[in-house]
């Protein structure tokens, strides 16, 4: 089961079945169960979908680029799968440093030493919850070419390596234009890389080792460079916008971003509104692991972020079953009243442990291809919300 994002925020169709003349089975297709929009309590939430053109200022297309850098990042488990539990309370697209690395280096003078910066994205992760085991953090960065990208990781390092007074440098094993530092008395690491127009920050702190004081240098090299290992080659794919065309830069695709419903003003955010292949969505979720199951299982292929989650699957029963995995219940969530005349979607309350941080309502619903998922502190307000979201996704289609 996909784990739902608690911390920081965030038509059961009809079956039939296709027989021969000899009444054997040989295929079961889902359909939508026919539902009358107007009858539907939607608040005072869009309804109709979006036409999201082109970026209107500087900032967005920073945003948008860091994005599309994100389909290319890989996620810690890719990279060891020990690190199966993420943060989403983390930014994971950033333009200012301290959203995203101001809790693990020193931020201060970024603007200062890397003024060419163009966007970044970061993943993250946790061999177990609530600092107990070993963090990663890989973020990486875009410049506007490949000597820039160089200055900004050999500056950025001379400023992290100033932050602490035990630091001392240490070089990455098959890496050697890599810049690094560690502590020799914590399990702590920390590595600048310039490849091409981009820059990776490597972090890793062990905080079990830590509070035994125990160390051990191998561990954190032979990790740090298996970080390398995997990042480097998956970033060469991405193809970086001149600087000179980001602004036009199309914020939709495939009319994701305008099929999923737009972020309230109350609502808090982290990453801004964006679209991403299915896969990137592990970079969002709290347990990676689970939510690439569900994607590989259901084919899905697009993922938007905004007021809303919306997936993409690879036909109508895929989003059912997309549906069923974000919307059931489990240990920690308890199942709540679907919507009025919106049965097939899908409301669960949050009971676990993280009640006094964790957001209390969720819905799923589906439609054709497209699953979607939306959260509230109040049931009618989630209720409503999801009702919206399916009638947005019926007027798309």
């Amino acid at each position: 089961m996909r784990a739902t994002k608690v911390v920081g925020l965030l038509a059961t169709a009809l079956l039939t079945t296709v027989v021969t003349a000899c009444a054997d089975p040989v295929e079961i297709a889902a359909i939508d169960t026919p539902v009358d929009l107007a009858t539907l309590d939607v608040g005072n939430y869009p309804t109709q979908p979006r036409e999201v053109g082109t970026v209107s200022n500087q900032d967005q297309a920073r945003f948008v680029e860091a994005e599309r850098l994100g389909d290319f990042v890989p996620t810690p488990a890719d990279i060891d799968p020990r690190f199966v539990h993420t943060n989403p309370s983390i930014a994971s697209v950033f333009l200012d440093a301290r959203a995203a690395l101001g809790k693990i280096m020193a931020v201060d003078r970024f603007t200062e030493v890397a003024p060419d910066f163009i966007g970044g994205f970061v993943s993250s992760a946790q061999t177990k919850p609530t600092n107990m085991g070993i963090d990663m953090v890989n973020a990486v960065m875009i410049f506007p070419d490949a000597q820039k990208a160089a200055t900004a990781a050999t500056e950025l390092e001379k400023v992290d390596f100033g932050y602490a007074p035990n630091n001392q440098p240490i070089e990455i094993p098959g890496y050697p234009a890599a810049t690094a530092h560690w502590q020799p008395d914590q399990q702590s690491i920390g590595s600048w890389f310039a490849t091409g127009h981009l820059v990776i920050y490597t972090w890793v702190y062990d905080y079990l080792m830590t509070w035994l004081e125990k160390v051990d240098k191998q561990a954190l090299l032979d990790l740090t460079r298996k970080s390398l290992d995997t990042i480097v080659p998956a970033v060469a794919k991405f193809t970086p916008t001149p600087s000179t065309d980001l602004m036009s830069l199309q914020r939709d695709r495939d009319g994701m971003l305008g099929r999923t419903a737009p972020r309230p003003r109350e609502d808090s955010w982290i990453n801004p509104p964006g679209v991403y292949t299915g896969r990137t969505a592990r970079h969002f979720v709290s347990d990676p692991v689970d939510t690439a199951k569900m994607i590989d299982d259901h084919g899905i292929d697009l993922y938007a972020n905004d007021g809303a989650e919306v997936y993409r699957a690879r036909d109508i029963a895929g989003a059912q079953g997309v549906r069923d995995e974000l919307g059931g219940v489990t240990r920690k969530f308890t199942a709540s009243a679907a919507p009025k005349n919106l049965p097939s979607a899908q409301c669960k309350e949050y009971i676990g442990r993280q009640q006094r941080i964790a957001i209390r309502f969720y819905c799923a619903v589906s439609y054709d291809r497209y699953a979607a998922y939306v959260w509230s502190n109040q049931l009618l307000d989630a209720q409503q919300r999801i009702s919206a979201q399916y009638a947005l996704l019926v007027n798309a289609a």
